[in-house]
């Protein structure tokens, strides 16, 4: 291909410029990116809604089946609020690029907000922007639970693990229980799969339980997608009951919510 056929660079300046740590943007892409959808039916979801406001910024992904919100703390102050949506595929390659960057990562949006830049050490990424309105995804965020569960993410990851094996067969059907323990026993959170011709699975750990017994079933991917991108520490679980959406946080920070739609099943 001749050079001068390929397509300029383009020139982005004018729509707002912020400087980021690489190390948090970095884990806040990880864990948002893939909770984005990958089909083409609404082209918004197939993005990152990305919000600069004051000295936070916040990635939000959706696929109709679960929602990932990250908020991060800006170093300097924004006087605008700034909102685009990002194609998740552009943020996933610069999750790649970001390996071994320790300077700080410069975005800059163009004055029409129809691209962005990134500009690292020795690497320019220009992406052009997804057109449309993101869903106001904080209507979907539960503000209250009936049942509420702790547990050690490293241990709940690997049960799942174990679990959605034997979900396989089964639509990927990962079933949670959860109760308090009876005066100073600690609380029990269940994790089981069933299996037609393998059988039955069924793991148990230690948590910290509040609220109501409760039953929720989940895709195993699902729960496996999101417990892998929390850098262990504890989590958790918070239900209202079977038929209402699941939402897991880390227990030592509140920057980061992920909300899981459940699925039906008979219990």
């Amino acid at each position: 291909m001749d050079a001068d056929d390929f397509p300029p660079i383009p020139t982005i300046e004018d729509g707002g410029t912020f400087d980021l740590d690489p190390k948090t943007l970095r884990e806040a892409i990880s864990q948002v990116v893939f909770s984005a959808a990958t089909d083409d039916s609404r082209p918004v979801l197939t993005g990152v809604d990305l919000v600069v406001e004051a000295d936070q910024m916040t990635l939000a992904a959706a696929d109709g089946f679960r929602l990932a919100v990250r908020h991060l703390k800006l170093k300097k102050k924004s006087n605008e609020r700034h909102q685009a949506i990002v194609p998740a595929r552009a943020l996933s390659e610069l999750n790649r690029l970001l390996q071994d960057q320790d300077e700080p990562v410069r975005m800059t949006f163009n004055a029409n907000k129809t691209q962005v830049l990134f500009q690292l050490k020795d690497i320019e990424l220009v992406a052009q922007l997804i057109q449309g309105t993101f869903p106001d995804y904080s209507r979907l965020i539960p503000k209250e639970w009936s049942s509420r569960a702790v547990v050690e993410v490293r241990d709940f990851l690997q049960e799942t693990k174990i679990a959605s094996i034997f979900a396989r067969d089964g639509s990927g059907i990962v079933r949670v229980t959860f109760q308090a323990g009876e005066e100073s026993a600690p609380g029990r959170m269940t994790i089981s799969a069933r299996a037609e011709e393998i059988g039955d699975n069924q793991g148990e750990l230690d948590a910290v339980c509040e609220g109501e017994a409760s039953k929720i079933a989940f895709n195993g991917k699902y729960l496996q997608d999101v417990l892998q991108v929390l850098d262990g520490g504890r989590v958790a679980l918070e239900t209202t009951g079977p038929s209402q959406p699941g939402v897991i946080r880390p227990v030592d920070n509140d920057n980061y919510v992920h909300v899981v739609m459940p699925m039906f099943v008979q219990w």
